[in-house]
């Protein structure tokens, strides 16, 4: 099998052949199977001041910050209580950027608890059934409003919040890039699709599906080939499916020796400390993937549920020195905020409520993470199994501005095209006037002729159309052309020399 790497798809034709980008150069292919795993993009919204410099979507800031380790803002402002909003604002921490706070429209997030908790016990404050009002500033952003919401998401009058922040990342979810799915199909070739442009769902979850795929594909040309086991079916469901409802922590009672307190207090799919364990001790209640995990047994303390737990939900409590004041090990990641010992630190617990001020005694990489370190603190034993962490932001990096922001600091209009800069207005009028089709809206606007070939600005009309009480039957969308990918039209000519 042949691997072309830095190459990208551009269309699937309806003479079944796929134009594909080739470091540079035009090819075109038949293919007998299609197998599309390009992922999703990102949504976006409407709001007063969203077409100003230091507003982001997710993806495009992890990328920076991940991928290209690019710290690209001092002091960040969250839209969206995903996983992928909530888990930005980790990477944030970890790459040295303030996060001075997180809204979310529903009355709770709808990430992992797991993952919320951990942002919450930082000092990341969290905002729900809050939502974005404007992003302020002239040219850049230089401040955020959020307010109040109520059940119809219309804003509550006095909820008005406003921050000091240089960028605003942008999280409410995700859609599949499904279109070479479609046009393969009205094609009439063969087709699969795996991860988010089958389904979205949890990386786990794209991985596994996409191993599903992966065999779906041999099958078809190999009919005789095994078939798909059941339980990979069962697993699939299981690692798609939402989290459960937040529960009780499962702590011992017992206060001597040593031993895990887990501070999970929602079902999902993670399970890796239960298989790190090598005294086989914790134990998953109900399904083995995603029940929540319970500890039985005599702990010898080595440590490697802590080290690997993605949710940093782990801590370790060793009474055998002393058990009035017993020490708790507590693991750490953001290594941009250093933790030496004899450093005084504000312990929290599950819920990042304070539990007092103490001091470090040691802390240490872990033997399998050089990035993990594990903080040790001796506290009253009437704490040790509450605490979970300790908070690294001050509080002042998250209060709320008392200054009112100038009604000429933010923009006329939300902006639903940002490739030709046109606005709600401008498309709600026309709407107004009974046009529902988006390519007539298009000729008129231009609302939709930009490089990203209205995958943006589509989503955003639809809800304009909504909102006036259009008929979705009466929607017309904009017809499909290649390409879906800006290409300079020169690569066309000449095999693309």
């Amino acid at each position: 099998m042949k691997v072309w790497k830095n190459s990208t798809a551009l269309y699937v034709f309806n003479d079944k052949k796929v134009g594909i980008l080739k470091h540079g150069v035009y090819k075109i292919v038949t293919p007998k199977v299609i197998l599309n795993a390009a992922g999703a993009r990102e949504k976006f919204l409407r709001f007063k001041g969203n077409s100003l410099s230091g507003v982001y979507g997710a993806g495009a800031f992890q990328t920076l910050v991940n991928r290209d380790l690019v710290k690209p803002t001092e002091k960040l402002f969250i839209i969206g209580g995903g996983n992928v909003g909530i888990i930005a604002g980790y990477h944030a921490l970890q790459a040295g950027i303030k996060v001075v706070g997180l809204a979310e429209g529903l009355p709770k997030c709808g990430g992992y608890k797991v993952h919320e908790d951990k942002l919450k016990r930082l000092g990341v404050p969290i905002y729900t059934s809050h939502s974005i009002v404007s992003a302020n500033g002239e040219e850049s952003v230089s401040s955020v409003t959020i307010a109040g919401i109520d059940k119809n998401f219309k804003v509550i009058e006095g909820t008005h919040k406003t921050f000091e922040c240089d960028t605003i990342l942008i999280a409410v979810g995700l859609e599949s890039v499904s279109e070479f799915t479609q046009e393969a199909e009205s094609a009439g070739i063969k087709v699969f699709a795996a991860g988010d442009a089958s389904q979205i769902a949890e990386a786990s979850s794209a991985m596994f599906n996409g191993k599903i795929a992966g065999v779906k594909v041999v099958q078809y040309f190999k009919p005789d080939a095994k078939q798909i086991p059941e339980s990979w079916y069962e697993k699939a469901d299981i690692l798609k499916s939402h989290p459960g409802p937040v529960q009780e922590i499962l702590a011992l009672m017992d206060e001597d020796g040593i031993f895990p307190v887990i501070h999970c207090k929602q079902e999902i799919p993670c399970n890796p400390c239960s298989t790190v364990c090598p005294e086989d001790l914790i134990q998953m209640q109900g399904d083995p993937i995603k029940g929540l995990p319970k500890f039985d047994g005599k702990c010898k303390g080595c440590m490697k549920c802590l080290a690997i737990c993605p949710g940093l939900a782990i801590t370790l409590v060793d009474y055998r020195k002393d058990p009035e004041n017993p020490v708790v090990f507590l693991p750490y990641e953001i290594s941009n905020f250093k933790v030496s010992k004899n450093d005084e630190i504000t312990l929290v617990d599950v819920n990042g409520k304070s539990l007092g001020t103490y001091n470090v005694i040691g802390a240490r990489a872990t033997k399998d993470s050089d990035r993990t370190q594990i903080v040790r603190v001796k506290v009253p034993k009437k704490i040790a199994k509450k605490v979970v962490a300790f908070t690294i932001q001050e509080k002042e990096i998250t209060k709320e501005l008392i200054q009112k922001i100038p009604h000429d600091h933010i923009r006329d209009d939300e902006v639903v095209c940002l490739c030709e800069r046109v606005t709600a207005d401008q498309i709600r009028d026309l709407v107004r006037k009974g046009i529902t089709d988006m390519n007539q809206i298009k000729a008129i606007s231009r609302a939709g002729m930009g490089p990203c070939g209205y995958k943006t600005c589509e989503n955003l009309m639809n809800q304009i159309f909504w909102a006036q009480k259009t008929a979705r039957k009466n929607i017309v969308k904009n017809v499909r052309r290649p390409l879906f990918i800006e290409v300079p039209l020169g690569k066309f000519a000449n095999g693309g020399q």
